[in-house]
């Protein structure tokens, strides 16, 4: 899996941060029969995580195991029972997202094989992935 992702490169939590507007990366999945937000609450292996929906986290931190899920990055839009979509912005939360096909403590490659080291940024409402192409 290699390292598997707790903070970015920078020190800032990607997992398990559940307090205000930082709520670590979001994510999008399919959780039985919907397409919703969510965010990781572990990961599994480089392109596997356990994920829940936002509107679950307050109460529980997403540790009930009723409101979690274990999910596959997928290019494009979740449509089925354990896909999520991974994305970041390349430079700025400006741009057209790229989806995100494997992720580790300091490296995201992208479903084309392209290579990038990644931050968290917050922009107020969210926190979201920066890529810069290596």
């Amino acid at each position: 899996m290699g390292r598997p992702l707790k903070k970015d490169a920078l020190g800032v939590d990607a997992i398990g941060s559940f307090t205000g507007a930082a709520t670590g990366v979001r994510v999008d999945f399919y959780d039985s029969a919907l397409r919703t937000d969510g965010v990781i609450i572990k990961q599994r292996g480089a392109k596997t995580f356990k994920v829940c929906q936002v509107a679950n986290i307050a109460g529980n931190k997403g540790k009930d195991s009723t409101n979690t899920t274990t999910a596959i990055l997928k290019n494009g839009a979740p449509s089925a029972a354990g896909e999520m979509r991974l994305f970041g912005y390349v430079d700025s939360n400006s741009g057209a997202p790229v989806n995100i096909a494997k992720i580790t403590k300091r490296v995201a490659t992208d479903f084309s094989g392209n290579r990038y080291t990644w931050t968290l940024e917050n922009d107020s409402s969210n926190d979201y992935i920066v890529l810069t192409a290596i």
